[in-house]
């Protein structure tokens, strides 16, 4: 019995359905976006402050300071969404 993984199920439904990968990325998108928006805390809450790698949101957070990190993080996940809203579009032609 060769059962599939939940993985593969996800990945299989995906590859089949652009427009529900393409609402994938538009919805991570904008709830990154509100989060830069709002402050969440879960986004920007925990910042260690040993850490200065631009790899990490921690170390945007403490080189250029929280407000800046939000809008570049806040611009970043707003392409995101844009992104997500073209894949959409274009699955429709």
């Amino acid at each position: 019995m060769n059962n599939p993984s939940i993985f593969d199920k996800i990945q299989q439904f995906l590859s089949n359905n652009p427009t529900a990968f393409g609402a994938l990325i538009a919805l991570m998108g904008l709830l990154l976006f509100l989060g830069s928006v709002f402050d969440w805390n879960w986004i920007f809450g925990d910042v260690s402050r040993t850490t200065y790698s631009l790899t990490k949101l921690d170390g945007w957070v403490n080189l250029f300071g929280r407000k800046t990190a939000r809008i570049i993080f806040g611009t970043v996940s707003f392409f995101v969404f844009l992104v997500g809203v073209l894949v959409i579009w274009l699955s429709w032609k």
